[in-house]
């Protein structure tokens, strides 16, 4: 069948095809190809994110239907209801079901499952809360787990969705701050919880070395175990607060500050322990039109901490609820 693709170099064929995948652009009736070291990625409409887009044929994929939503048995007057996205964390699916589907959530986890033969569970994401972060989730369907391996950039990382927060969406910003890294620099990995950006960041830089903090006894577990398995051997584990943690190690080179709802409080006591051109990586809320006003706030922020900030990048990482985005902010503190 002839399609629309996207042409990618191997080595950056995962990164490009989540991205496909986070803007619901991947065709999964089709198969990606290989030629030489180029993969072909076939997509349902043209799309702009630099790199070639032509046509070819592609042979025809394991996936006879085009979603789940195809084989969901429910009032017709429900289906534009149905999720058209959700997270898939290893072989776990965890979706969020709005108030008017929950009678179905039966049959909608059941249709995952046969549309996507390599997920096992299917859970309901009823919010995250607490000053953990940890998502509160439900088994709608499959197997009565909610821990499983979820594999990223060729690491694999232990993942218990109840117990430790975690989203497969930030894959790209993972590695986007990744690529930022200088040989021998000291980070902090404030809110590390099951270590993907440290993990990463030990495997594919250079770092002096990687502190990845988290207060959640859980998630510090799995971090644990997933430095050990991914041989981080530069990766420091604290258990604790990160604004006691990080005085003590101080001066750093850069942080990392993905939590998103509540990171910016936490940036004045950061400040004072970033090297005089350090790097802050701040993840926050903002409204969709008032990024301006964000990229301010971090700086007057910075201020009260007693540095000085320049905002060197910003970036909308995804779409959080109506109105408001995930923004991602990189400072360098002075």
């Amino acid at each position: 069948m002839r399609s629309a693709c996207v042409e990618v170099p191997v080595e950056r064929g995962e990164e490009v095809r989540r991205r496909l995948l986070e803007m619901d652009a991947l065709r999964r009736d089709l198969r990606i190809e290989r030629s030489g070291d180029r993969l072909y990625l076939p997509v349902t409409i043209p799309v702009d994110i630099g790199l070639p887009v032509l046509e070819r044929e592609f042979p025809a994929g394991f996936t006879l239907v085009r979603s789940y939503r195809d084989l969901v048995h429910i009032p017709p007057r429900l289906a534009p209801l149905l999720p058209k996205a959700f997270d898939e964390i290893g072989d776990i699916v965890v979706l969020r079901l709005p108030e008017e589907l929950v009678g179905f959530e039966r049959e909608i986890g059941e249709a995952i499952l046969r549309w996507s033969p390599k997920v096992r569970t299917v859970a309901a994401d009823e919010g995250v809360g607490g000053e953990l972060r940890i998502r509160k989730v439900r088994v709608i369907a499959g197997e009565a787990r909610t821990r499983t391996e979820h594999v990223e950039f060729g690491l694999r990382y232990l993942v218990d969705v109840e117990r430790a927060y975690f989203s497969p969406r930030l894959g790209s910003e993972r590695s986007r701050v990744a690529d930022q890294v200088n040989a021998g620099e000291v980070i902090v990995d404030l809110f590390a919880g099951v270590g993907p950006y440290a993990v990463l960041i030990a495997r594919t830089r250079e770092p002096k070395v990687v502190h990845a903090i988290d207060a959640n006894p859980a998630a510090v577990e799995l971090l644990r175990e997933n430095v050990r398995k991914n041989r981080a051997d530069g990766v420091i584990v604290h258990e604790g607060s990160g604004q006691e943690i990080l005085p003590h190690l101080a001066p750093v080179d850069r942080v990392i500050m993905d939590l998103p709802r509540t990171a910016r409080e936490f940036l004045p006591a950061v400040v004072p322990h970033v090297r005089d051109g350090g790097i802050v990586h701040l993840y926050t809320i903002a409204d969709r039109d008032l990024m301006e006003e964000a990229k301010a706030d971090a700086v007057e922020l910075a201020r009260r901490g007693g540095r000085g900030a320049e905002v060197l990048a910003s970036r909308v990482v995804r779409g959080y609820s109506p109105g408001k985005v995930h923004v991602a902010l990189d400072l360098r503190i002075v």
